[in-house]
Parts: C-alpha cells; structure tokens; sequence
C-alpha cells in the first residue's frame, strides 16, 4: 500500500512537525506499553480480590462443614433486680465530739483518773486539782455567815424594842429610823457573804473536772502538776460512742441520696457491714464540689474513729439484663463473650457491661433474651469454631433415686 501524502511529517501539528519522526514513534510506544500494563495490574487487583473472598468463604464452609470438637454449656441472658449503688470511700469520724476542759484558774492537777480509751458515765470523775486554798476560803465564809447572822437578829431585835415603845415618845423618830437602817444594813451583809460563799462552792467544784455525757475518752492532754486555765482543753469525749462515716460523693451523685437509704461496707479484714444515711450534708467543698453523706454505724462495728472506709450507698433498685461474670472474656480491654448462632458456630462478640453484683453482671448492650451465650468452656473456644452444645441439667436430676441424679 502506498502512503497517500508524499510528506507524512505535514500532518503533524506545527509544533511536532519539526521533531523526527522516529521519535514520535518511540514516544507512541511508550504510552501503549504503559496503558498496557496498568490494565494488567488492574485486572491482576480484581483478581486476587476475588481470591481472597473465595478464600474466606471455602474457610467459612470447611468450618461449618467440620464436626464439632468442643462440648459446651450455653446459657441466655436473665432478667434479674439488682440493687443499684454508688460506690464511695471515706473516713470515719466521732458524730458528737466533746471538748472537756475546766474554768478553773491558778489551781494545779493533782490527779487524773482517766485514760484514753476509757468508757466513763455522766458525773464521773475525770480529774482533780488542788482545792485546799479554796477549802480555807470557804471555812472562813461560813464564819462570815454566822457573824452575819448574828448582826442580823441584834439589829431586829433592837428594830422591835425601839417600835414598840416608840408611841410613848421614849425613842424618837430619828432613832427608830436609825435602827431600821441598821437592820437592813446587817440583812445586805448576810446576803453578801452568802453570796460569797456560793462563789467558792462554784470554784471549789470547778477544781472537779467531770464527765459531762456518757461517751468514751479520745483524747488526753491533762497532766498531774499542770496549772489550770479557763478554756484549756483537757480531754475529748465521744459521746455515747457514737461514730459516723462521712462518704464523700460528687455534686450529681449526691441529689440521689436521701437520709435512710441502706449502706453496705467493706471493711479491712474482709467484713461487711449493714448501716443506714443519716444525714445528707446541705453544702458541698468549694475546692472539690464534693459533699459528704454521713452514715450512722452500729456501736458493734468495732471500727475506730479516724480509720478509713469504703462502701456503696443502695440508691434504687433496677431490673437489667445480666449473665454470670465468670463468662466474660476480656480482649483489648473490652468484655466480650462467645455468641451462638442456629449453626452451632460460636462468635466472639463485643458487649457494653454496668453493674456487678453477687457474681452477676449487668449487661447494657450486645445481647439480648434471646441471645445464646457459651458458658462453661468459654476459655478453650475459638472465634469461628464448631461446638456441640450440652443438654441442660435436668430439674428431676436433682431429685433423689432418679437415675443420674445424687444417690442417698
């Protein structure tokens, strides 16, 4: 075949008219190779896309296809009321604290009776200074007194001799006049040092330091030998025993409690320990926004004040979705368990927990009731697998003399 243009070179645009023509040919080529091979690699994508889900799929068939190794025991969410709680932790601390001091002033100690940790009663005798200046004192007022007395009943007697002659003119009216002045002069000093001596009787029993309630002692800070003054701390007295644990709770946590709502403790050695709310404090911490719930404790909880607790305050009840706790399977961090499906292939799956409670767990999201769930054996499954499923215990097994069941 013959070329039709004598100049194959005119055909081309100006620009490329002056390249040879070789090189046009060259540059042709290059391009044709190149689609070339991206239409391979993407014929070659596709390809193994395809493999890799036929793979998955011959998997997934050899896999129900294959007998079961594995005999399990499955099981299905349960409905169950459960309480629900704020867990808390906090200290314990007196309810009622008693200072305990003496107005006392100048006198020194010269006994004290108790020690802490003593269990006393209203009245009893804690401590006793030195009452001898003051014993001197209120011997002399009682001198006083009778001297009073006696000053007392002359200037009567002379009020009554001056009045009842008075009308004969024996005594004027100026002297009656003077004798009622002196006998009411001696009745204000009767009066006066009778006063005197109930100050020494309040002094004297301020030399006392009694037990102002029925309580146990905190706290000592009296010393035989110190000197007392007024509103110098003795001792502290918990009255009547009475302790509280003051838990601490959040701003939001804390609009959920109200005074007689059932406490449950867990204590050092393992112990738990029944209490109530008794109080719900009206202000919260302007540092921590934190407010303190306190809860009275039984006098037979053996806990000391100061010591430090943590419990959970029973708010409401609920009824949830829960499984056993034992058949949970933390991966990453995250609670799953082996799901069933109608081909016996357990899957792992995912689920949102809540609460735990007597070996429950609450289940919030994943499962539903009628969701079959593997129980004993979950720990040996593998994602994927065949399993055979074990006939549930049968209630007549229980029974005695049904074969399979107890034997007397």
């Amino acid at each position: 075949m013959r070329w039709p243009f004598k100049n194959p070179d005119s055909l081309l645009p100006g620009p490329l008219a002056a390249v040879p023509r070789r090189h046009v040919i060259g540059t042709a080529a290059v391009l044709l190779m190149g689609a070339g091979a991206a239409g391979w690699l993407v014929s070659a994508h596709s390809g193994e896309t395809d493999d890799v889900q036929s793979r998955k799929q011959v998997a997934a068939s050899h896999a129900a296809a294959l007998p079961a190794s594995l005999t399990v025991q499955v099981l299905t969410p349960q409905r169950q009321t459960i309480a629900r709680g704020l867990a808390a932790t906090g200290s314990v601390a007196a309810r009622d604290e008693l200072i305990v001091g003496s107005d006392a002033s100048g006198v020194r100690l010269l006994e004290v009776r108790v020690e802490v940790g003593s269990v006393v009663k209203k009245g009893d005798l804690l401590a006793r200074a030195d009452d001898a200046q003051l014993l001197a004192q209120l011997a002399q007022s009682a001198a006083q007194i009778k001297a009073a007395e006696v000053e007392l009943r002359q200037a009567e007697a002379n009020l009554e001799r001056a009045e009842r002659v008075e009308e004969s003119g024996l005594y004027s009216v100026e002297a009656v006049q003077t004798r009622r002045t002196a006998m009411q002069a001696a009745a204000a000093k009767l009066e006066l040092t009778q006063a005197q001596r109930r100050e020494l009787d309040v002094k004297l029993a301020q030399t006392r330091v009694l037990a102002p309630a029925d309580g146990v002692i905190a706290k000592r800070a009296a010393t035989v030998g110190a000197v007392l003054q007024p509103g110098i701390e003795l001792f502290r007295l918990i009255r009547d025993q009475q302790l509280d644990w003051l838990a601490e709770l959040p701003s939001h946590a804390l609009a959920q409690v109200r005074p007689g709502v059932a406490v449950q403790l867990l204590l050092d050695d393992g112990r738990t320990l029944s209490a109530a709310v008794r109080l719900v404090a009206p202000t919260l911490d302007a540092g921590s926004r934190n407010g303190l719930v306190h809860v009275a404790l039984p006098a037979a909880a053996g806990l000391k004040a100061g010591s430090h607790a943590r419990g959970e305050i029973l708010v409401g009840e609920a009824r949830v979705l829960t499984l056993p706790d034992s058949v949970l399977l933390m991966r990453d961090g995250q609670p799953h368990v082996f799901e069933l499906g109608s081909d016996s292939i357990a899957r792992l799956k995912r689920i949102e927990t809540g609460l735990r409670q007597r070996g429950l767990i609450e289940v919030t999201a994943g499962l539903t009731e009628s969701s079959r769930v593997v129980g004993t054996g979950a720990g040996f499954v593998k994602d994927g697998e065949r399993v055979q499923v074990a006939p549930a215990p049968q209630a007549s097994a229980q029974v005695t003399g049904v074969p399979g069941g107890p034997r007397t």
